[in-house]
């Protein structure tokens, strides 16, 4: 089985936490820990300029595709 994770830098920058508990990074996580396993990743920058909210920017994404055995699927 495979799933598609899209994966991105953007997040509140006026928050000084653990980049890690962006909501992507915290999605594509908790599937890692799932045993999802990285079969191949498309890097791409990207110039977001959200001019409502200019604190929320977007500069890097990444289209993960992850992969996981039909064996472990319906263990796990």
């Amino acid at each position: 089985m495979q799933k598609l994770v899209y994966l991105s830098n953007s997040r509140d920058y006026t928050e000084q936490g653990n980049i890690n508990e962006n909501r992507y990074f915290k999605h594509i996580n908790e599937l890692l820990e799932q045993g999802w396993k990285v079969e191949y990743i498309k890097l791409l920058e990207v110039a977001v300029d959200n001019s409502e909210k200019p604190i929320h920017k977007e500069t890097s994404v990444a289209y993960v595709l992850l992969e996981k055995s039909d064996e472990q699927t319906q263990e796990g």
